[in-house]
């Protein structure tokens, strides 16, 4: 898909004037097998960017654009959550780098990504206001877990809270099928992708999924 050119085709959870308010927030691996090239003759790296390119794209010209927030944790076996603070999407930069190995390229630490993850999900639920908030926390790996905290604990405490959603992908061939399923909140927020387009249609499809039961401010 050609940036530039994207417009809002009415996708489920993609309508109307601000009601709520949602963060998406982004875990992207960045251990060195990020540095493999992928089906497109690109790194995986650089395969991540475009698809976050276009996502960013597809928001912003979507009608939920005033709604959503993005936010990017990025990871190998040490974990940045400030790669891209919760940032409307109106001021995301559609050009911007969103390759995930940049500043990392060790060893992958997934169950520590999600712990820094669900940090950021639950300052921005602390902060609601006037419109309700939730939070879906979208996790990408190519590998397996092989250093940190064990993913599985820290899922089940974030699940704990319903107001925040895991969507779980394995991209590429040596990506854990197993584990990214248990982690997922439930089986149609988990994907097995192998290029760049099924990545970004995931990304765009688990955003559109964000929970819509979050309680109201005044219930908070």
């Amino acid at each position: 898909m050609a940036q530039g050119t994207v417009q809002d085709d009415g996708l489920p959870g993609f309508s109307g004037m601000k009601t709520k308010e949602e963060l998406g927030i982004l875990v992207l691996d960045g251990s060195g097998s990020m540095g493999e090239v992928g089906l497109s003759g690109q790194s995986k790296g650089l395969e991540v960017q475009t698809a976050v390119r276009e996502l960013v794209c597809r928001i912003q010209a979507g009608r939920k654009k005033n709604q959503i927030e993005l936010a990017i944790v990025s990871f190998c076996n040490l974990v940045n959550k400030d790669r891209l603070p919760p940032t409307p999407v109106l001021n995301c930069d559609p050009t911007g780098n969103y390759n995930p190995l940049d500043g990392h390229g060790g060893a992958t630490a997934i169950g520590d990504a999600l712990a820094t993850a669900h940090q950021v999900a639950e300052a921005y639920l602390a902060q609601q206001n006037q419109y309700p908030r939730s939070v879906v926390i979208v996790l990408m790996t190519d590998g397996q877990q092989c250093h940190g905290s064990d993913p599985r604990q820290v899922a089940q405490q974030i699940k704990a809270n319903n107001r925040i959603k895991i969507a779980t992908c394995a991209f590429g061939k040596d990506a854990d099928d197993s584990l990214m399923k248990e982690l997922a909140t439930s089986l149609d927020l988990y994907l097995h992708a192998y290029n760049v387009e099924q990545l970004r249609n995931f990304f765009i499809a688990s955003l559109s999924k964000v929970d819509t039961k979050a309680p109201t401010a005044a219930s908070v």
